[in-house]
């Protein structure tokens, strides 16, 4: 990162992103999200702090659960899909981060509309 962002504007900046992120740590664990003005998923308070399987369909549990093994092992570092929900076209992008010894931090699930020239 590059710059500085004072700590009293950092939550206008991530709820102003036309971007809806999710943060999950090295145990799969949901340790932030942020708010912007338009939702695409909703998510209850009670969800942080808990496994990121409990916001996935059931039927989606094994092709998260192999993106995480992947991420976790290094083979894979990005995974982006398209999905309609209600209407909506989405990105989904899941994200591995590391630290600069490669050791796998977390995931970042970022999401956003799509539009018709995307």
């Amino acid at each position: 990162m590059k710059g500085t962002i004072l700590e009293k504007i950092m939550p206008e900046v991530m709820d102003t992103m036309p971007l809806e992120l999710t943060l999950t740590d090295d145990n799969d664990i949901i340790v932030f999200w942020n708010e912007p003005k338009t939702k695409i998923f909703h998510r209850a308070d009670e969800i942080l702090g808990t496994d990121i399987r409990k916001c996935h369909s059931e039927k989606s549990h094994g092709k998260l659960e192999k993106l995480l093994k992947d991420m976790r092992s290094g083979a894979v570092d990005k995974e982006s899909m398209r999905i309609n929900n209600n209407g909506q076209d989405i990105l989904i992008e899941y994200i591995a981060m590391r630290d600069e010894g490669g050791n796998y931090l977390g995931c970042l699930e970022a999401c956003r509309l799509l539009d018709s020239q995307d």
